[in-house]
Parts: structure tokens; C-alpha cells; sequence
């Protein structure tokens, strides 16, 4: 008998101490990547355009003189790092900008590598200009990250490419209450929007469209199991054991009466 408990005693350590090697793993990103091997990311990222957001527009040329017409809506002494000081265009609820000379141009649901090639064909086109390059970025890229993050935020991102890590980086990373396999997306489209979860223990995020976040995401790290029922018991304990000393008074008195009833 006595064997038998401490082999009992034995599997029970042993189911625990594996029962915790799990729980660990659930903590790790990417924790399926093999180590050492280049994992091609598939997801070839362009940034959307879409309404109401703001662009930087520039155009530069061999020849200066003929592209400052064209950079009117852009403050030409600051960089572009410094936003505070950009005007830049805002695309309009029915998705275009009202660009110099080249007039109304729908922007909305083109990247931005489509816009700069577009507007330096319309520009070569229109005898404008015979070199342009033109470069388009986003000024109000940002992200908003709640749940179980240690700094819930909005992130601005400085440029038109953040990915889901560095995003949760800037916010202090997932706490250890938070739900690595289970981190839900909303997307906002042209229209629509898009909700979505993605599992950042896997290697399969490198190749989601949600890798790389687009303007306006939101990111939102649900709670585990555990911090679920630890958060109901300390907020609703005070409610039941209110209810279970009313319950048990009702009962005291009911059974306080019912023995003074048969006395008499």
C-alpha cells in the first residue's frame, strides 16, 4: 500500500510539473519557428489609402524649378519626420485629393506605390514634368492597442509599416495575464471591416495579413481563463456573500419560528 501511494504521489508531481511546462509554452511567440532558418514572410506589405486619412505628397525632379508647384500643400523646410509642420492632403469621404494643377484624383483603396507611379505618369503625360519621383506617406498611420498590455495606447507610427510586434512592443508587451494564441484584429476597409484573430505562438503570423498592421487597426489581447474567474471573484464576491448572509439570516429565522411554533 505504502508503494502504491508514493507512486501515486510520484505521477501526481510529475503531471503538475508538466502541467506548468505547458502553461510556460503558452507564454512564448513564435515557439514552433525552427531556430537558425530563414522564414519567408508572403505577405509583400503596401499601405492602403483609405478616407480621411492624410498624405504627404512630394515630388522632386532634376530640374526643381518645374516640381514646386506641385509640392504647394507640402511644407518643403521641414522633414518628414517632423508631421507637426506637414499640411499635407486629406482624402475626402468619397476617397480623393484635390492634388495642384492635376486637379481631382481618386486615392482611396490604391497603396501607396500605386499613387506615386500614377502621378508620375500623369505628370509625364501632361508635359509637366519629365523626371518625376514622387513619394506618398501616410501622417496619421496609427494603431490602437487595449486589452492585456501593460501601456493600453494609441501608436503612431513613424512612417507606413508597423508590424503586429513592434506595436505591442511600444505598449509594453503582452502582460502575463494576456492571451498570446487568441489576439483579435479589427480592420477597417473602404466600407467595411473586418474582424479577425491571429495566434502569435505560431510561425504562420509572418505569413498573415495581419504581420503587418494598416492604418487604424485595432489590437486587442484578451484576458486567459484564469484572469477571466480571478477577475469575477473579486468583483462579484462582495455580491454573493451579501447574498449568502441574508440567505442563511432568512434561514436562522424561518428555523428559529418554526421551533417556536411547536413548543406552543
Amino acid at each position: 500500500m505504502k508503494n502504491r501511494n508514493h507512486l501515486l504521489l510520484i505521477a501526481l508531481l510529475v503531471s503538475l510539473v508538466l502541467t506548468g511546462c505547458k502553461a510556460e509554452q503558452r507564454y512564448l511567440y513564435v515557439e514552433d519557428a525552427p531556430h537558425n532558418t530563414p522564414i519567408p514572410i508572403s505577405n509583400n506589405y503596401d499601405a492602403t489609402i483609405y478616407p480621411n486619412d492624410l498624405l504627404y505628397i512630394y515630388v522632386s525632379s532634376q530640374s526643381p524649378e518645374s516640381v514646386k508647384r506641385f509640392n504647394q500643400e507640402t511644407n518643403t523646410t521641414q522633414t518628414v519626420r517632423d508631421k507637426s509642420q506637414l499640411r499635407g492632403y486629406t482624402v475626402s469621404q468619397s476617397g480623393h485629393i484635390i492634388f495642384p494643377i492635376l486637379g481631382r484624383i481618386e486615392v482611396a483603396g490604391q497603396t501607396r506605390s500605386q499613387l506615386e507611379r500614377r502621378l508620375e505618369s500623369m505628370l509625364i503625360e501632361g508635359g509637366y514634368v519629365t523626371d518625376p519621383v514622387v513619394t506618398v506617406n501616410l501622417m496619421n498611420f496609427h494603431v490602437t492597442v487595449i486589452g492585456e498590455v501593460q501601456h493600453p495606447r494609441v501608436v503612431l507610427a513613424d512612417g507606413s509599416r508597423l508590424t503586429i510586434f513592434e506595436a505591442l512592443a511600444q505598449c509594453g508587451d503582452i502582460t502575463i495575464d494576456g492571451l498570446r494564441t487568441n489576439v483579435v484584429v479589427v480592420r477597417s476597409g473602404v466600407n467595411t471591416q473586418t474582424v479577425d484573430t491571429i495566434d502569435l505562438t505560431r510561425k504562420e503570423i509572418f505569413s498573415s495579413p495581419y504581420y503587418y498592421l494598416q492604418q487604424n487597426d485595432i489590437i486587442f489581447v484578451e484576458p486567459t481563463e484564469k484572469k477571466k474567474r480571478t477577475a469575477w471573484r473579486n468583483e462579484d464576491w462582495p455580491k454573493y456573500l451579501n447574498i449568502g448572509v441574508q440567505s442563511l439570516r432568512v434561514a436562522y429565522t424561518t428555523i428559529y419560528y418554526i421551533q417556536y411554533a411547536n413548543k406552543k
